[in-house]
């Protein structure tokens, strides 16, 4: 297994094939990033109420496979597209937004985390 980060603004080195090979061909549209996503962009068409197939993204990690766009140097960081990457289907607009805001220069997840747990300590102190 190998972790990848996203590549904000487009930057990422790697896309899912089917992604690949429609940017390849030229569409405008195929691939999605954080700046350029809108709230009717995803496709998902529910059938089910609750299918833990689905949800867990199994299918997307069993059946779909990255390739890299373009020749990646020894040494360099592997950077992914993660607007896709979202657990719950009905927060994907929100959960690309907040990929956007990170990507334009707020803190991110793990940042919040961590000033929450400082700040939580040192009020404790005092």
């Amino acid at each position: 297994m190998t972790f990848t980060n996203h590549g904000c603004n487009g930057t990422f080195n790697g896309l899912d094939w089917r992604t690949y090979q429609n940017w390849k061909k030229g569409y405008e549209w195929a691939i999605v990033t954080e700046q350029n996503a809108t709230a009717d962009m995803h496709e998902y068409d529910r059938q089910e109420v609750y299918d833990i197939f689905i949800d867990r993204h199994v299918k997307h990690g069993a059946l779909v496979y990255n390739v890299a766009k373009r020749d990646i140097k020894a040494g360099e960081e592997l950077l992914d597209n993660y607007v896709f990457f979202v657990e719950q289907y009905d927060d994907w607009f929100h959960e690309t937004t907040e990929l956007k805001q990170i990507c334009n220069g707020g803190v991110g997840f793990i940042t919040k985390a961590e000033i929450n747990a400082k700040h939580h300590a040192s009020s404790k102190k005092d």
